[in-house]
């Protein structure tokens, strides 16, 4: 493993141990050691994915190692995002431990795996350089239809509080229903014109690849499955605020790990994450 890798996911562990420390006790000295730890981390990773890239000659998104580092390094951009924004230190609590997981396992997942598709986007021709466009979109859509499903379950979560009226100490550390109502949507929104744009240069790309649009892979055709429900969720937006809205993202995201990693033991076209 790689010494600034390492340095990457010390970084994120500490901050997600003391995110979570921080949402339990509330406490401002704990939440600086989380930001500066987070900020350390994200620094070392995105450093390593920088040298992989001039090192290894091609963008760090072959094979499942590269992968997966590449999406927990989205997740704490998208995250960062949303802090700046909403002032949610809550989603840290749901974020922050998958990034912790996904380092792990790309820090354990073997090297390379990914010979057959830098070899096709070799052979793209002239459009090459649609894949790391293709494949980035796809991984920042992933990174926000996560929060759109961590906002949709702190949704459900309040709401039966509210219900049963049996409100824990947790209940008060979450944000209002209309702000968790807000982060859902806009992710939701972000994620869905993110899939479009990945799906339409991964098309583009496959045509001058094999000079076929589609190739009935099953990556393909859950993306297409994924697409029609987040267009479905954002279409009846209006419709389907709150609850209904929760339990989409909720479903929205279980569709999307699928097509993620369940669709590659599917077999097929497709063989980065």
């Amino acid at each position: 493993m790689k010494p600034l890798l390492i340095v990457a996911l010390a970084g994120y562990v500490v901050a997600a141990i003391h995110t979570i420390l921080a949402f339990i006790n509330k406490r401002r000295t704990v939440e600086r050691v989380a930001l500066v730890s987070l900020a350390t981390g994200f620094a070392a990773h995105t450093i390593t994915l920088a040298l992989d890239w001039i090192q290894d000659g091609h963008y760090p998104l072959f094979g499942l190692r590269e992968t997966l580092s590449f999406l927990a390094w989205t997740l704490i951009i998208v995250y960062g995002l949303a802090l700046y924004r909403y002032q949610t230190k809550a989603l840290g609590t749901f974020t922050l431990p998958l990034v912790v997981l996904l380092m792990t396992v790309a820090s354990l997942a073997r090297e390379g795996g990914g010979q057959q598709l830098l070899a096709g986007a070799v052979t793209g021709g002239a459009a090459w350089w649609l894949f790391p466009i293709h494949t980035t979109l796809l991984i920042f859509a992933y990174a926000s239809f996560f929060i759109a499903f961590a906002a949709g379950v702190m949704y459900l979560w309040q709401e039966r509080e509210l219900k049963l009226k049996t409100f824990s100490s947790f209940f008060h550390r979450l944000p209002s229903l209309t702000t968790v109502d807000d982060i859902g949507a806009t992710a939701a929104g972000i994620g869905f014109t993110l899939l479009t744009l990945g799906i339409v240069t991964g098309v583009l790309w496959s045509s001058a690849r094999s000079g076929r649009l589609w190739h009935n892979d099953p990556k393909e055709v859950f993306a297409l499955l994924t697409w029609l429900l987040y267009l479905t969720m954002i279409h009846y937006r209006a419709e389907w605020r709150g609850r209904k809205a929760a339990w989409m993202g909720v479903v929205g995201f279980g569709l999307v790990v699928f097509t993620f990693l369940g669709t590659r033991l599917m077999g097929g076209y497709h063989v980065f994450g």
